[in-house]
């Protein structure tokens, strides 16, 4: 089943109205169940192809049951590695050779995001932090939950319990109306906007072996680096607002994804606003285990900060690296720790040498944040290219364009999106302040009811004139 689709949200408003008939805890964990399980079978209905994904669940289940029962440190280190390569062996990572992997196809979609739910399990299994037994039922429904089983958000268990059981989150006409105005701002996105932006960066790369000029040359390389990130964030976004909104009917309150992130004014700041959901699940669970226990070794004030820098870069090496498979990954991983890690030092040397006050006051000058933002932008567009590229792609653009072309497209690709993005993060700022009182928020929820009903009438004119399946989710295949 695709999300979005008038078919899911077929399905959101099946079950929002079964759960509406009781709000018992048992009732509502059948029918989530129900549910979920029959989404989970859309994607493929041959025994033999859901098959591994199966065995990881059971495997899951089981290794969360060992540790709540047996507290020894040996036997959790072994059994989260062997869940670890569980997972690598079965998304069929490169460093395993082909002959030793699961012939045929198989069912790999959402299978990041599960592993994830039954890893936190797991560890928060062994340090007894689990707000009670979970059951098998409950340990399906948290894992396969449908709303969020594609591509997240990934919520912690404890706000799962919480809104599947214990406490469901509220639901009135407000908060079913900005729900629905979610879903259908998501719709735009993904069905209107994320196409024309697809079709706009594929038209760059199919164009850069006729292009006649140096310039035209720059143009379409500015494109194709800028263009990518727009339309990841329109598509994940637009995916994660439908997603949010649906799952506010059934009563649930998944975490956000997305917080304005290109307003960012540092690399370390882009990945406190940009799939935070991940971030936090690496934060919790790598990051900071990991700074911890360094710290625990290496006991001293002076080195901190920069044990802090290594334990960033490992850590969004392996956000970049649980992105794929192939070598192209290992290369982003290595760009995004890099990327965060020399901005943690960049940081830590400028206090150093500035102070924490003038540091900050530098950082609020105008021109610096403009700069920022751009370098922000630019380094995110470049560690991308190996997101959405094969390396004979990638050399192929090269040898097209050429180095000069390359480098005159990346620096004006930093100051034209340091000036656009300054410029709207103002603008946005000025939005939010004057509609926040008075006559402007009066105005403004006059002009809503107008404004979101005409970008349901946009999307749907566009999905019945082009009649083709929405585009997928960039995240889909994670």
């Amino acid at each position: 089943m695709n999300v979005p689709s008038l078919e899911f949200l077929g399905l959101v408003i099946v079950v929002a109205a079964l759960l509406a008939i009781s709000e018992r805890p048992r009732w509502r964990a059948t029918v989530f169940l129900i549910a979920n399980l029959g989404f989970v079978l859309t994607f493929s209905h041959e025994p033999t192809q859901l098959a591994p994904f199966a065995l990881l669940l059971a495997g899951g289940y089981v290794a969360m049951r060992c540790v709540q029962t047996q507290k020894n440190p040996a036997l959790f280190t072994l059994i989260v590695g062997l869940l670890i390569v569980a997972f690598c062996w079965l998304k069929r990572y490169a460093f395993f050779p082909p002959a030793t992997l699961l012939p045929g196809l198989y069912m790999t979609v959402g299978m990041s995001y599960v592993f994830f739910r039954i890893l936190s399990l797991v560890v928060d299994s062994y340090q007894g932090s689990l707000p009670d037994r979970v059951g098998a039922v409950r340990f399906l429904n948290y894992t396969l939950n449908f709303t969020s089983f594609v591509s997240g958000p990934i919520q912690f268990y404890r706000d799962y319990r919480r809104d599947e059981s214990e406490r469901p989150a509220r639901l009135d006409l407000t908060v079913a109306a900005r729900a629905l105005e979610r879903i259908v701002i998501g719709f735009f996105k993904v069905l209107v906007v994320s196409p024309v932006l697809g079709y706009a960066h594929q038209r760059c790369i199919v164009a850069v072996s006729s292009l006649p000029s140096p310039s035209a040359r720059v143009l379409d390389a500015t494109l194709i680096l800028a263009l990518f990130p727009v339309l990841l964030y329109v598509n994940f976004s637009g995916y994660t607002d439908v997603v949010i909104g649906a799952a506010r009917f059934l009563r649930l309150d998944l975490p956000e994804n997305f917080d304005r992130p290109f307003s960012s004014k540092s690399y370390l700041e882009f990945w406190s606003r940009w799939h935070m959901s991940l971030s936090n699940w690496f934060k919790t669970y790598v990051y900071s285990p990991l700074l911890l226990a360094l710290m625990r070794r290496l006991p001293s004030r002076s080195i901190e900060p920069f044990l802090g820098v290594v334990v960033y870069f490992g850590t969004f090496f392996l956000v970049g690296l649980w992105h794929g498979q192939t070598m192209m990954f290992v290369l982003l991983g290595l760009l995004m720790g890099l990327g965060i890690s020399g901005n943690k030092l960049f940081q830590i040397e400028m206090i150093r040498r500035m102070g924490r006050i003038p540091y900050r006051t530098l950082c609020s000058i105008p021109l610096y944040e403009t700069l920022s933002r751009g370098l922000t932008f630019l380094w995110l567009s470049f560690t991308l290219v190996f997101f959405w590229a094969t390396w004979p792609q990638l050399t192929g653009l090269v040898a097209k364009l050429g180095v000069g072309a390359i480098a005159t497209a990346m620096v004006l690709t930093l100051v034209v999106a340091g000036v656009v993005l300054s410029a709207f993060t103002a603008l946005v700022d000025r939005y939010i302040a004057a509609f926040k009182e008075g006559a402007m928020a009066r105005l403004a929820d006059f002009m809503r009811p107008a404004w979101y009903t005409t970008l349901a009438v946009i999307t749907t004119s566009v999905v019945v004139m082009l009649d083709a399946p929405a585009p997928h989710i960039i995240y889909r295949g994670f």
